[in-house]
């Protein structure tokens, strides 16, 4: 296909239209938790609250029965990461350690997200939650983050649902029956993401960079394409969308925002995101960046210029390794697993 075809989809944005209405529920499962814990005084939950409100973006384009079930199955696996992550955290695991857990819930919830068919597709929300909060010190109790996390995502399915209250009447179009993927198809895609997400965070941790789970997590974001050669134009989008997010971030990190307003600014940040995340990637990112940044300055009070940094430079390292897996893993003239993205 042709570099100027290449370009030319990247300088262009699809509509919006049906993607606003779910941003913004998104967006408030993010800010009505945040809120509360402002009021409670527990902004050091707040990483623990912005991800369980994460289970919004699931099934987003569903419809309402069929939402609620598949919010209800990506929230168990929500808390059961962000409850994994926190332990590692409180138990102070190595660099090494959290690759290695990392490694084993890339590959099992990349089984368990393809064969229910849960989108977006792949593991890769739950392994932002994973490793960011098992990296983060965390200086609550274990309980106390697992309440947090189940109720932003008993809110997040909430606010997903509440639609149906106003729903006309109406017999929905018989949805065709489930068939899951076979068993070979799921194991070869959950092998790619283990095998990137495994040699993502081991570059990292060899190196000694100081926030590897941003390696691992950009390993993630590119094997989720249709084939090898979306998973490339997957790369170039979440590279320079995480550059363009890194300067933004640093612009936002100029002002000194309370804990309220920086609240209505991650909500706001999102809802962006939202509505480009499915129609255009790298805009999408130059939001949902400094969503993942800021969330450490809503916990810590203090600036993250090199959190940034290293945002930038991991991220290029993941995204390669992804590129090296998908080029190893998939056979010239053919299309790996029909696994949709978001």
């Amino acid at each position: 296909m042709p570099l100027q075809h290449h370009i030319r989809s990247f300088l262009t944005v699809p509509s919006g239209r049906g993607h606003r209405v779910p941003a913004v529920r998104v967006a408030l499962g993010v800010f009505l938790p945040l809120l509360v814990l402002i009021l409670l005084g527990r902004t050091d939950l707040t990483m623990c609250a912005v991800f369980g409100s994460l289970t919004g973006i699931f099934g987003r384009a569903e419809l309402h029965w069929r939402r609620l079930q598949h919010q209800s199955l990506s929230g168990l696996l929500m808390v059961l990461t962000v409850v994994a992550g926190v332990f590692l955290s409180l138990s102070g695991a190595d660099p090494w350690t959290v690759v290695g857990a990392g490694t084993v819930v890339a590959g099992l919830i990349a089984v368990a997200a393809s064969y229910l068919r849960v989108r977006p597709a792949g593991p890769f929300t739950y392994i932002f939650a994973f490793t960011a909060t098992s990296a983060a010190p965390f200086s609550g109790r274990l309980p106390e983050a697992a309440l947090t996390v189940l109720g932003s995502v008993l809110l997040a399915i909430a606010l997903g649902f509440a639609g149906r209250l106003h729903a006309r009447r109406h017999t929905p179009r018989a949805l065709p029956p489930y068939r899951p993927p076979s068993w070979g198809r799921i194991l070869r895609h959950s092998g790619r993401y283990a095998a990137a997400v495994a040699a993502a965070g081991s570059v990292s941790a060899g190196l000694g960079l100081g926030h590897g789970y941003w390696a691992m997590l950009a390993a993630c974001a590119p094997i989720a394409a249709v084939d090898a050669a979306g998973g490339v134009v997957r790369a170039v989008h979440f590279i320079l969308g995480t550059y363009g997010g890194v300067l933004f971030s640093a612009l936002l990190l100029q002002v000194h925002w309370t804990p309220a307003r920086l609240a209505v600014l991650l909500a706001l940040l999102q809802l962006c995101g939202e509505i480009y995340v499915a129609r255009h990637y790298g805009l999408a990112m130059v939001f949902l960046t400094p969503v993942a940044l800021l969330m450490t300055d809503f916990a810590a009070g203090g600036p993250v210029l090199a959190l940034a940094l290293d945002r930038a430079v991991e991220t290029t390292i993941g995204a390669l390794v992804a590129v090296a897996v998908i080029a190893a893993t998939t056979r010239r003239g053919s299309r790996a697993a029909s696994f949709s993205t978001r």
